[in-house]
């Protein structure tokens, strides 16, 4: 029984992922709330989003949809992002995400270009957490302070970088991740005198609940709830840019949701066999 159970499982998810067959995902407020925010933004010259990605292999699977669609819309919306992270593990994803969206950009409208250096910088990891964030908002120049990317290059070597200034010319802050309290250092330490940037987040299915809490509160603007929140954020992107290619991260939803549907089935069925049984037990 247990292999049984273990074969419809895989089934579940394997065959929308090999097939590539997908359904429209649920629509989630929180997610087109985030949307909004980032197809609104107003970035003037030498103003950036600053992007912290801080996840590793544990939550890849959740984490890095959310940074594609969030980085994709950055980059349509040619606001100038700043990647950061708080977590040593995430070197690989600050590398190869903003690449590969670009890639896709790229291959989707020839003759557009966005390279590194001009639609991102990658600050590679920063350690100390809460004591950096203190210290980079209290800079009188962001690009100054960061020093170097993670190339040895001097981010005030490119134009779009070279004078951020203060930490009121960051538009917008983006956290995607799924470590606990990590998000919380954003948001209790990054701000300045009565300067709160904007803040959207990526989180993982399991701390869904305790984002809630700064969604309601005002103190976050826009969230993506796991897979799902990626899945119709890319949904609404397709709409607003019909040639965005979401067609994987669809797949990816629609066998998350077979899972759940198989695991449900799976629960009901034991609990009516468990019922059955001890009815004959009673009976007998």
């Amino acid at each position: 029984m247990r292999r049984l159970i273990y074969l419809a499982m895989i089934l579940a998810v394997a065959v929308p992922l090999l097939l590539g067959a997908s359904r429209s995902p649920s629509r989630l407020v929180s997610a087109e709330r985030m949307y909004d925010v980032v197809d609104t933004l107003d970035a003037k010259p030498g103003e950036v989003a600053l992007v912290w990605l801080d996840f590793g292999p544990g939550t890849l699977a959740e984490n890095e949809p959310q940074a594609q669609v969030l980085l994709e819309h950055l980059f349509r919306r040619r606001i100038p992002v700043v990647l950061l992270s708080q977590y040593q593990q995430a070197e690989a994803a600050l590398q190869r995400i903003p690449k590969e969206v670009a890639e896709r950009l790229e291959a989707e409208l020839p003759g557009e270009r966005w390279s590194y250096g001009d639609a991102w910088v990658n600050g590679g990891f920063r350690p100390g957490q809460s004591i950096f964030i203190q210290a980079l908002v209290n800079a009188p120049d962001v690009s100054k302070f960061l020093g170097r990317d993670v190339n040895g290059m001097p981010i005030t070597h490119y134009p779009r970088f070279a004078a951020i200034g203060g930490v009121e010319h960051v538009k917008l802050v983006g956290e995607v991740t799924g470590l606990v309290g990590v998000f919380d250092n954003i948001i209790q330490f990054f701000q300045k005198g009565g300067y709160r940037p904007t803040v959207v987040h990526g989180c993982t299915s399991i701390t869904i609940p305790e984002a809630y809490i700064f969604l309601d509160s005002g103190q976050l603007k826009g969230l993506l709830e796991g897979i799902a929140g990626a899945a119709w954020y890319s949904e609404v992107l397709k709409r607003h840019y019909p040639k965005s290619d979401n067609s994987r991260l669809l797949a990816v939803n629609t066998a998350l949701s077979s899972a759940h549907v198989v695991l449900i089935g799976l629960i009901i069925l034991g609990n009516v066999v468990a019922l059955w049984q001890r009815a004959r037990r009673r009976d007998g």
